[in-house]
């Protein structure tokens, strides 16, 4: 049986104009390890992110992450047996209190950057929610120092990773 994270991939390869570096980096690892996951011991693992927006509005809904210490949207590593689609689900209910039921993948992204000995890549699969309304959205304290509804211009003035920064200009595109 294929795993959710190949098809996941082939999926994105598909649909969404990628860069052929970011395509060469998933394709080595999917080929180096066919063990995925931070809860099986591999530094080098899967996860996603999520951006919440509501484009008629032009906002985006992200927070300063504690671990990190830049800005971003919910998202995190997936577990055992999730395809990317159920982690987003998972997250967006553990982060943000959001019941989702669907999202749109709309970019890859390998980061080299991340500085702790268990999480030393992250190959992410990036998400959007479209919403209609501006929720009052709680996010989780334990995740983030303080998050809420930004403009898009209000967000790229934070701190983001330049990777990240790259996927949020995509997510105003679709």
């Amino acid at each position: 049986m294929t795993s959710p994270i190949v098809l996941a991939f082939e999926d994105a390869k598909k649909n969404i104009a990628l860069e052929a570096e970011t395509i060469k980096a998933f394709q080595n690892r999917l080929k180096k390890n066919t063990t995925y996951l931070k809860s099986d011991g591999v530094a080098d693992h899967f996860c996603v992110g999520v951006l919440v927006v509501n484009k008629k509005q032009k906002k985006m809904f992200v927070g300063h992450h504690i671990k990190s210490d830049h800005w971003m949207g919910a998202g995190g590593h997936m577990e055992k047996g999730e395809s990317p689609l159920d982690t987003v689900i998972r997250e967006c209910k553990e982060e943000l209190g959001l019941e989702v039921i669907d999202a749109t993948m709309f970019d890859l992204t390998h980061f080299e950057d991340v500085n702790r000995s268990d999480c030393m890549q992250h190959y992410d699969f990036f998400y959007r929610v479209e919403l209609e309304t501006l929720p009052n959205l709680t996010a989780d304290k334990g995740e983030f120092h303080e998050a809420g509804w930004y403009s898009f211009d209000e967000v790229l003035n934070k701190k983001l990773l330049p990777k990240y920064r790259a996927s949020l200009v995509k997510v105003f595109e679709m």
